[in-house]
């Protein structure tokens, strides 16, 4: 028997992405938006930009620009010029994002527990691992000593 991994990590993809946009809609705001949400107002205290973003989710920079730009636009997030280098832009969360904080947070706990539900933990940090080291793997990252 072949092991299909990309076609089910596609298919478990694009049923998340489903399941996030039902439960984000009321927020009116996409899956990514949502995680991206929630990651920023985890950082709180912490001043973040645009371009770090990229790396810290791994994805392009066009796509960070338009999430980003999807959130500015329903008014969770507002940008500021660094004066030390006029390209970097601070991301600022609003008071508006701050209000649907619990919202976004209970949606993805929801989420996860529907994706894990019936698996034991032990299995989960496992997979959690597996996950980890697919994701150095796609992007050619030197293993480190604790991730091993």
């Amino acid at each position: 028997m072949e092991i299909q991994i990309i076609l089910l990590l596609k298919q478990l993809s694009l049923s998340l992405e489903q399941y996030g946009r039902e439960q984000l809609k009321s927020l009116g705001i996409s899956p990514t938006q949502g995680i991206a949400l929630d990651y920023l107002l985890s950082q709180q205290g912490r001043t973040r930009y645009a371009s770090e973003l990229h790396h810290d989710f791994g994805i392009s920079k066009p796509a960070i620009s338009a999430t980003l730009k999807g959130l500015k636009k329903k008014g969770y997030v507002e940008t500021a010029v660094n004066p030390e280098d006029d390209r970097k832009k601070q991301i600022l969360l609003t008071q508006k994002a701050r209000e649907i904080e619990k919202k976004i947070n209970e949606n993805l706990l929801e989420q996860q527990a529907q994706l894990c539900r019936g698996i034991p933990e032990q299995q989960l940090v496992i997979f959690s691992d597996v996950l980890r080291a697919m994701i150095r793997n796609v992007k050619r990252e030197p293993v480190r000593r604790d991730d091993a």
